[in-house]
């Protein structure tokens, strides 16, 4: 797993945990892609550029950096990129803090 401050690091930034939020609770697939809608768990860029009323280059940084501790899949297609939140993680994350905390 990565390290659990990195990890703790992504997460203490509201704009990522929002994602992450939206990740979860997503019933938004992509808007501009045919043939795309409905078809995956995963949610595109163009919906969080639209939700989060950030530029793609600003929502690419922050996906990054999920991306980058694991707690998000990247699936690229085409120009498009979509994401979906590594459940696997984010329990192995929870898992280490109640471990290190004694919980």
């Amino acid at each position: 797993m990565k390290d659990t401050t990195s990890i703790a690091k992504a997460l203490g930034d509201p704009i990522r945990y929002r994602i992450l939020r939206m990740l979860a609770e997503s019933e938004n697939k992509c808007c501009s892609i045919p043939g795309v809608d409905g078809q995956s768990d995963a949610v595109c860029n163009c919906v969080l550029m639209k939700e989060l009323d950030m530029i793609q280059s600003r929502v690419s940084y922050h996906m990054k950096e999920l991306v980058e501790t694991g707690l998000v899949i990247e699936k690229p297609l085409g120009r498009w990129k979509f994401y979906s939140i590594n459940y696997d993680t984010m329990r192995e994350f929870l898992n280490q803090l109640k471990e290190e905390f004694d919980l």
